[in-house]
């Protein structure tokens, strides 16, 4: 007999513009339509509270070049006179307008040419950023990397005799640059014009050169047909992912160990993140908090039957602690749900599972084709690409509208003893490439 706990609600679209913006925040100070004639200062950057990993940029000063910060290093450029430039560093500026924002990680992308105007850098970056899942009603920093054809730069300078640098009626200086290896460092906004972006484009971009001798504001650009890369920040799972869970504290030592597990760990023990993975991880989550209401899992009093899948298993394994040689874990496919859990000192146990519906069809039906090895390179790529939006859908929707939890009476462990299950995840391991 089986007594409902929970019933998941939840109505969801999959498609990548409903996954929630998850990236590190951009931060403004000033608005470049406030600076007004005389340029007030907003910023001291030695102020800014937390450097680390920080990506940054803004006029110089009262428009005495310009700065930009490449992973808490911090650039500042001036042109004061013609032809030179000048790059320094030090967190001792100040500037009347700044964007910024901390990225600790970065996801890589292919970005193929040519990319011939600063146009095209905003219209690629906003194609591969929504292709994976990215908001672009939110800002976001991003770095262009690689080898470029030609570029134009300027440079800012003072506008008032009163300011160092000022030369009359020479408001930036432009320079020209050939065969240029370096960094683009740009922030994307639709919602930021005439703060940190101009009027009729959503992004800001400036260039370091590779020896850090060049930096200035990009204005023009030529890359002819060569491959950047294109780092995007690594989005976040907005869900929580950890669980606290008690262990002993050596190998005959007592109960207390107490520690959080992550499905970062969990990644890390199965070999790979992927949608069955994080489907198992956050379906247990959410049976533990039923057999473990004051939120400390006790892996020693847990026991659990799981489906045969590797992601499953593996995440069964982790999570619960369960053993096979210990009589406390074993493998089923005649349960109805992904996973029965029961904790052993009070018998109580729970049977969770996805809601119909939640995945979408295609991956199990091209994974039941690739489980045979019929699958073809390209579409290999393409359930891929599949999982892994389903796995930030995961990540970006709350799990207990996702999984249904319900309480076993009556359940007998009865162990299952076989080891005829296929272990899916390897069968492909030898396939060719798309395109080879």
């Amino acid at each position: 007999m089986k007594k409902l706990i929970s019933i998941a609600l939840l109505s969801i679209l999959l498609s990548q513009t409903m996954l929630a913006q998850t990236t590190p925040q951009v931060f403004t100070k000033g608005a470049m339509n406030n600076m007004g004639p005389t340029y007030d200062i907003k910023v001291w950057l030695d102020t800014l509270p937390d450097k680390s990993n920080l990506f940054a940029m803004g006029p110089y000063d009262k428009m005495k070049g310009e700065i930009t910060v490449f992973d808490g290093k911090p650039f500042f450029a001036s042109a004061f006179e013609e032809g030179k430039a000048v790059v320094s560093q030090s967190w001792d500026i100040r500037s009347p307008f700044f964007v910024y924002s901390n990225v600790k990680n970065w996801e890589e992308f292919n970005l193929p040419g040519p990319l011939n105007s600063v146009q095209q850098i905003e219209e690629n970056v906003a194609a591969i950023a929504k292709n994976k899942g990215y908001d672009l009603k939110e800002p976001f920093a991003f770095r262009i990397g690689g080898e470029f054809d030609q570029m134009t730069a300027h440079i800012v300078t003072p506008r008032s005799p009163d300011i160092e640098g000022y030369r009359p009626d020479i408001k930036s200086q432009n320079f020209t640059l050939e065969n240029e290896k370096g960094e683009i460092l740009g922030f994307y906004s639709e919602q930021h014009q005439g703060v940190f972006t101009g009027s009729k484009s959503f992004i800001h971009v400036h260039y370091l050169r590779d020896d850090q001798t060049f930096m200035g504001h990009l204005d023009k650009i030529t890359t002819g047909n060569r491959s950047l890369k294109l780092y995007l920040p690594k989005k976040q799972a907005p869900v929580e992912t950890g669980m606290r869970v008690n262990d002993t504290d050596f190998s005959k030592g007592r109960l207390g160990n107490i520690q959080t597990i992550d499905l970062d760990d969990l990644v890390k023990f199965h070999g790979h993140l992927c949608d069955g993975l994080v489907v198992g991880h956050l379906a247990l989550q959410q049976a533990m908090e039923q057999l473990y209401p004051d939120g400390l899992i006790d892996r020693t009093n847990t026991r659990v039957v799981s489906k045969a899948s590797p992601c499953l298993t593996d995440a069964a394994i982790y999570d619960t602690g369960g053993r096979y040689q210990f009589n406390s874990f074993f493998v089923s496919d005649a349960i109805d749900g992904l996973f029965v859990v029961q904790r052993i000192d009070t018998k109580k146990t729970v049977e969770v599972q996805m809601k119909n519906g939640l995945k979408p069809k295609e991956i199990d039906q091209l994974g039941a084709i690739a489980v045979k090895g019929e699958l073809p390179a390209c579409d290999l790529d393409k359930l891929k690409n599949l999982e892994d939006n389903f796995t930030e859908t995961l990540l970006s929707t709350d799990p207990k509208k996702n999984f249904i939890v319900t309480e076993i009476s009556d359940f007998n462990w009865n162990p299952v003893l076989k080891s005829t299950y296929i272990k899916t995840d390897i069968l492909n391991k030898n396939a060719l490439k798309c395109g080879k």
